[in-house]
């Protein structure tokens, strides 16, 4: 498991200095078929881990996946980000609870902003599913999964994917509405996904998941 590690950052909108706290590697067991990584340990030092992916300010709530000191925003980004996040109704809820996917939420929101990638976007919410899984907060883990299936669907039409993003991306489409419950779907998209690895050795990896996957669904929509 990564040694976790401590810096102090300032944040980009605010400019609250604080603590931030991160792991810069762990180890893993292997991968579940929605590629969160299974980590050794009980489940929720595993979510701890992942959740160490993104940094959240403590004070405003801006958070992100990048390094803040790595991070210039304008001035117009700021104001958006700050009024986006004094609205953002998932915020005034749970922001004094801190449920553990609160940091990738914020992300989200703050991302939109910045107007990040949608497939960026879809894997802030993707990691936010992993974390709720391991935390067995199932209600938002499909929230989650729903969120990063939109994104990611948006992305192959705006993100000019090629390589081994797009056939992830596709292949994340098919697995998520797999766990959503649409297998049909999935089918589809499982095929669609193996179109795009056209036998590249270096995605067997893939190949095989989509096959493994393939299988289940059409034994789920039986």
């Amino acid at each position: 498991m990564g040694e976790p590690s401590s810096a102090y950052v300032v944040c980009p909108v605010c400019g609250h200095v604080f603590r931030a706290t991160y792991a810069s590697t762990y180890v893993t067991v292997g991968r579940e078929a929605d590629l969160c990584p299974m980590i050794p340990g009980r489940p929720s030092d595993g979510a701890r881990l992942i959740r160490n992916a993104v940094t959240m300010c403590p004070v405003c709530s801006f958070a992100a996946g990048e390094a803040f000191d790595d991070l210039d925003l304008t001035f117009d980004e700021r104001y958006g980000i700050e009024e986006r996040l004094k609205e953002d109704g998932l915020l005034k809820v749970f922001r004094k609870g801190q449920p553990p996917w609160l940091g990738f939420h914020a992300a989200e929101v703050c991302g939109k902003e910045r107007s990040l990638r949608s497939r960026e976007l879809g894997d802030l919410c993707l990691r936010a599913s992993w974390v709720c899984r391991k935390e067995k907060e199932r209600p938002f883990e499909s929230t989650f999964q729903l969120r990063a299936l939109r994104h990611f669907m948006r992305s192959l039409q705006e993100d000019d994917l090629i390589g081994r993003e797009l056939s992830v991306t596709t292949y994340l489409v098919g697995e998520l509405n797999r766990r959503l419950g649409n297998h049909r779907e999935a089918l589809n998209w499982y095929v669609n996904a193996g179109r795009t690895t056209e036998g590249d050795p270096r995605v067997a990896w893939l190949d095989r998941l989509i096959d493994r996957q393939s299988k289940l669904a059409r034994e789920q929509a039986a």
